[in-house]
């Protein structure tokens, strides 16, 4: 599993953007995450062009 930090969060539209390991960024639903805080480390599944399953590295 691919692990990244939360970059940015828009409540009002509920998406964010990742940026994984090598510095590419993914975006992501909030419906999908368990965490939106921006700064979190995170690891999520990728499908497609975007980060699904995104949960919070403890």
């Amino acid at each position: 599993m691919p692990q990244g930090t939360i970059v940015l969060f828009n409540k009002s539209d509920c998406v964010g953007i990742i940026a994984d390991e090598r510095g590419e960024r993914l975006p992501f639903s909030g419906m999908e995450t368990q965490t939106t805080d921006v700064g979190q480390q995170v690891i999520f599944d990728v499908r497609g062009a975007k980060a699904t399953n995104v949960r919070a590295v403890r």
